[in-house]
């Protein structure tokens, strides 16, 4: 370790810090961090990666992709989630964390959010650019206890549980609905609660990140849920997935309201079974999760348990309702609706002022007769499969008769080489075609029976 942050630094550790512990103050898989002291005076903790863990998460990767690309190529669901692009967006989260400048970055905008510079609840390290590079990061060390073992402590303090637990999920809510960059992995290992009574976020090197329209389709979502509203909730989730070219929304629209009925009614206890319900809806209606949307699941689903540890009555849906009413809401306000329809109309006045002149060049095309249209037979991806699977089949029916054929008319042929005492090498041949034809016969027919699945 020493050895990295000499290559990483330029200069050995004792050169660079006034003080460095030599011990780990903690270790994990990929870095080990240390505490150290900056000639300036600041206590620091150090992140040093473990030298050769990018070729080892390079091979680990390796084998998950080989998975997905099994799993997606043999199974209905791994084709319907779409389990590729999520072992893609799981191998490119990965090697972010492998790249320490990722996390500085990381935390310079989690820092600057929103969610976290307005909350007097939490903090985020600060960082030390000159002495962090892509394998080591020197930041501020917060002092205080893993929050997964903090519920005696904030007992023994007077500290409210629930207010702690609202202001982290609130934090978290905030970073996916309004700020697009949210802490991917909120375990209880990567918060703090602090001497000051604070909670601290560490760990930033897995993130994600979302566009402005999905953002904007959480919202909605939040708000139906805080309505109680299931076609709108409904809508907003097709939004977020990714959605097949023919679905049952009235299906759709019944199997979320009964999901809303048994999981978001107030009292009901949260737990790893709503969101097995949910993604049963989602396979089942054969929707795709893409990768950003399933991080923000799995952060939903680990600060379930983050909080739990230390609140285990907090009620995350009135939590979820009281969110949506206190931010979500405040994009209907008179002044946020002004500013979007005038962002809106600015959006749409180069079109419009299009718009009259496309007209009058179609209206004189078809005066004249030289309206046309152009149709691109074939242009769709689809179809070009749809007609590449029938082809197929028709060869392999043409195939198996041929050595269908082939074969009766050999078995048929008297005389030839001998090749035992009882068959000739016609015939040899012909139970050869037999089985030929059988096994070409067979695939057709299960390419048939599978094919209405296919294209519904």
């Amino acid at each position: 370790m020493e050895q990295v942050l000499t290559e990483e630094l330029g200069a050995p550790p004792r050169e660079l810090y006034a003080d460095f512990d030599s011990e780990p103050l903690a270790a994990a898989s990929v870095a080990q961090v240390y505490t150290a002291r900056l000639p300036e005076g600041p206590r620091v903790v150090v992140k040093v990666q473990r030298p050769g863990i990018a070729g080892i998460v390079d091979r680990d990767l390796d084998i998950v992709r080989r998975l997905a690309r099994l799993l997606e190529r043999n199974t209905d669901w791994g084709r319907s989630m779409g389990v590729r692009a999520l072992a893609d967006g799981f191998a490119d989260a990965m090697r972010e964390e492998l790249d320490f400048t990722v996390e500085a970055g990381n935390m310079t905008t989690v820092a600057a959010g929103h969610s976290v510079a307005s909350s007097n609840d939490l903090v985020v390290p600060q960082l030390y650019p000159n002495r962090s590079t892509r394998r080591v990061l020197t930041m501020e060390r917060l002092d205080g206890i893993g929050l997964g073992h903090a519920r005696q402590a904030i007992a023994e303090r007077g500290l409210d549980p629930v207010r702690l637990g609202r202001a982290l999920f609130d934090c978290l809510l905030g970073q996916v609905a309004i700020d697009g960059v949210f802490h991917a992995d909120p375990h209880p290992g990567n918060f703090l609660l602090l001497t000051d009574g604070r909670i601290g976020m560490l760990d930033l090197g897995s993130v994600g990140r979302l566009d402005p329209a999905t953002r904007d389709a959480l919202q909605r979502f939040l708000l139906a849920i805080d309505h109680g509203d299931p076609v709108s909730a409904t809508d907003a989730l097709l939004e977020i997935v990714d959605r097949p070219d023919v679905i049952d929304e009235r299906a759709l629209e019944r199997a979320v309201g009964q999901f809303m009925t048994r999981h978001l009614a107030a009292g009901v206890t949260l737990g790893p079974a709503m969101f097995n319900d949910l993604f049963k809806i989602i396979t089942s209606h054969e929707l795709g999760v893409p990768p950003e949307v399933a991080a923000v699941f799995r952060a939903l689903a680990t600060i379930e348990g983050t909080i739990s540890r230390i609140s285990p009555g907090f009620d995350l849906v009135a939590a979820s309702r009281q969110f949506a009413a206190g931010h979500v809401t405040d994009r209907l306000a008179p002044e946020a609706l002004r500013r979007t329809a005038t962002e809106e109309l600015a959006t749409l006045l180069p079109m419009l002022r299009r718009l009259p002149r496309r007209i009058d060049r179609i209206a004189a095309a078809a005066e004249s007769g030289r309206l046309g249209v152009n149709v691109r037979l074939l242009a769709d991806d689809r179809d070009r499969r749809h007609i590449t699977g029938l082809l197929h089949q028709a060869l392999l029916a043409i195939l198996g008769a041929t050595a269908g054929l082939m074969a009766v008319l050999l078995l048929g042929t008297p005389g030839g080489p001998q090749v035992t005492a009882t068959m000739t090498l016609y015939q040899l041949i012909g139970y050869n075609l037999l089985v030929i034809c059988a096994v070409l016969v067979l695939r057709v027919l299960v390419l048939i029976f599978r094919l209405p699945r296919h294209l519904t």
